[in-house]
Formats: structure tokens, C-alpha cells, sequence
């Protein structure tokens, strides 16, 4: 087993060899119930994330050169986006903007707004992937030039 690298929590630092016991049976697990069909390069099971380093399920911590799917440059667990995530979760935890009026979009939309450079009739598109957003941007192209 190699030694640990340091013992700071927010370092890197390898306990066990990869992967760990506890990660090798959640992936046996794994490999006996779910689809193949996922593409999963790498042996890793996270079991917790904390700014740019996550852990896995052994307590082997790894910088997250992935930056995960919506953590990007926040980094994981951050203080102020947990709170606003409990803060919503209280209210209610999902609502279409395509469907429903909601204030906090219209606030986030007015601030971006102010932040975007153009003329004065600037618009906001949420999308929910790269995919949708190139696709509207597209669309929007289109149709602003005729």
C-alpha cells in the first residue's frame, strides 16, 4: 500500500492502491445491474467532493481535472452555492422556465443582461447544455439576420 502523500484535507493524497477495495465493489456491483453503455474510462468511485479535490469511497483524494457536470469553476461544496441550493430546495426543488414564470430567472436574466455587451434590447436564453445553447445561438443567428 503506498504511503500517504500529506495529510492536509485539501490536498491530494493516495491511501490505498487504486482501485481501493470499497471502490472494486461498487464497481463489481456495478457491472452486474447496470448498462455497459456508459463510457467510464477510469476506476473512480467519488464518494465526496471539496473545492478542486474530490475523494473516493477508500479516502483517496484526486485534483478533479474533470470539474464534474455543473460544478465547473465553483469548485465542490462550495459554502455559498450549498446555501443557495438548501435555500431553493426548501421552496421546491424544480420548475420549468420554459413552462412557468419564475422570479429568480428574471433576476439572474436582468443582471446578466447588465453584464453583456450590445445594444439595449439584450435577451437571455437559458439552455440546459452546450448542446442547447449552440443550437439556439443558431437558431438565434438566423433569425436576427433574416
Amino acid at each position: 500500500m503506498p504511503s500517504v502523500v500529506t495529510t492536509h484535507p485539501l490536498l491530494p493524497s493516495l491511501v490505498t492502491a487504486l482501485p481501493g477495495p470499497k471502490a472494486m465493489d461498487i464497481i463489481d456491483r456495478d457491472h452486474a445491474v447496470l448498462s455497459p453503455s456508459y463510457t467510464r474510462c477510469y476506476p473512480l468511485v467519488i464518494k465526496r467532493g471539496e473545492g478542486a479535490i474530490v475523494e473516493d469511497v477508500d479516502g483517496n483524494r484526486f485534483l478533479d481535472f474533470n470539474a464534474g457536470i455543473a460544478v465547473v469553476a465553483a469548485g465542490h461544496s462550495h459554502p455559498r452555492i450549498v446555501n443557495a441550493i438548501q435555500k431553493q430546495a426548501a421552496e421546491f426543488l424544480h420548475m420549468s422556465g420554459t413552462d412557468f414564470y419564475y422570479e429568480s430567472m428574471v433576476r439572474l436574466a436582468e443582471k446578466l443582461a447588465t453584464l453583456t455587451p450590445g445594444g439595449v434590447r439584450r435577451r437571455v436564453f437559458f439552455g440546459n447544455s452546450g448542446t442547447e445553447a449552440i443550437e439556439a445561438a443558431i437558431k438565434m443567428a438566423r433569425y436576427h439576420s433574416g
